[in-house]
């Protein structure tokens, strides 16, 4: 069966489910942690968000019974986030919360609202068939050049058909590091050139 986003419920379903059977019903959030981290796909410094709900159906007659969710949302993951991290994470926490309890979860836990910033961020992390063209042809450049050695080529080739490129934190760093590898590559190229020019002169 292919994935259906219709068949994850929303949060605002489950509560009016959950209210319309526990009327008396309570519903804590607590904020757990603020983590500034770097987030792994993309390799941005970001704030995660971690979130905990508590629902009660009868807080009253057994106030022993309830059901917790956890959530952790990141502010750099879609619009929304930026601004609404923590509200995000704390409606999914409260999701998950009551699809333990019953409600909404018949399918899966996650909710509605969890699984579409799930995919918005990993659609933020995804590479591009443009990234990777780009970084094919600077690795072609650098080998005619003289810049990349045989063996460094065929590790990238070995990694590329691995698929290691999967995230834009690990291309951007495998980028990064094959310029600054080039910039060096050059500078010596171009010293080594100075003297040889400057040794002639003096014979």
């Amino acid at each position: 069966m292919g994935f259906n986003i219709n068949n994850y419920t929303e949060v605002k379903d489950r509560l009016i489910a959950f209210n319309e059977e526990y009327p008396n019903a309570t519903i804590e959030t607590e904020l757990l942690q603020i983590n500034n981290i770097v987030d792994s796909p993309s390799g941005e410094m970001c704030n995660e968000y971690v979130i905990k709900a508590k629902v009660i159906p009868n807080p009253i007659q057994e106030p022993e019974v309830y059901f917790t969710g956890l959530a952790a949302e990141r502010d750099n993951t879609g619009f929304v986030n930026k601004t609404s991290a923590l509200e995000n994470g704390e409606t999914s926490a409260v999701g998950r919360a009551l699809a333990f309890a019953g409600f909404g979860g018949d399918f899966a836990i996650a909710s509605k609202e969890e699984v579409i910033n799930a995919q918005t961020a990993q659609k933020k992390s995804n590479v591009t068939i443009a990234m990777t063209k780009e970084l094919d042809e600077l690795v072609k450049e650098m080998e005619k050049e003289g810049s990349l050695d045989a063996k460094s080529t065929a590790r990238y080739s070995l990694r590329r058909e691995e698929g290691y490129f999967d995230t834009k934190a690990k291309w951007t760093t495998t980028k990064n590091s094959l310029e600054l590898s080039r910039k060096r590559w050059l500078k010596e190229n171009k010293e080594a050139k100075v003297d040889k020019r400057k040794t002639k002169v003096s014979k």
